[in-house]
This record gives structure tokens, sequence and C-alpha cells, in this order.
């Protein structure tokens, strides 16, 4: 499991070609730089709570792999009139 240093959290915040990743690093880089309750990290950087709640346990426990992970996709629900 690989811990980056808060430089390297955010050469990636900056740098990370995919936006969903650039978004996790930002939250995780705030966190280490900031760190305040969930709900005040959601709302300064407009994303939800549970994706705090969800995306630093992970980072804690799983390193960079908790960050570059894809989530999964929805499946395509088709609607009947």
């Amino acid at each position: 499991m690989e811990h980056l240093a808060l430089e390297d959290v955010k050469a990636r915040m900056k740098d990370d070609p995919n936006p969903l990743y650039r978004e996790r690093w930002s939250i995780i880089y705030t966190v280490q730089v900031h760190p305040r309750e969930a709900k005040n990290i959601a709302k300064d950087m407009g994303v939800s709570v549970s994706k705090v709640h969800t995306l630093i346990p992970r980072y804690n426990k799983m390193g960079v792999s908790a960050v570059e992970t894809k989530r999964k996709e929805k499946e395509d629900v088709i609607v009947r009139i």
C-alpha cells in the first residue's frame, strides 16, 4: 500500500488527466492541509459528505489504488411509457 507525500498528492491533484482522479486527489489534499469535519470539506469542495466519508478511509487503507479505481458503471435503465 503506497501513500504519497503531500507534494506528490498536490502534483496529482493538478496534473492527473482523469477528472475523477483529480477530484479525489483534491479531497485528499484538502484533508491533509486543512483537516476538519467531512461536512465542511464536502461543502467547500462541492461534493457529497458520503464521498468524503468513503474516500478518506479507503485511501488510508488502500493508498493510491483507492484513488485510481474507476467507479462502477450504472446499468442502463429502459423506461417504457
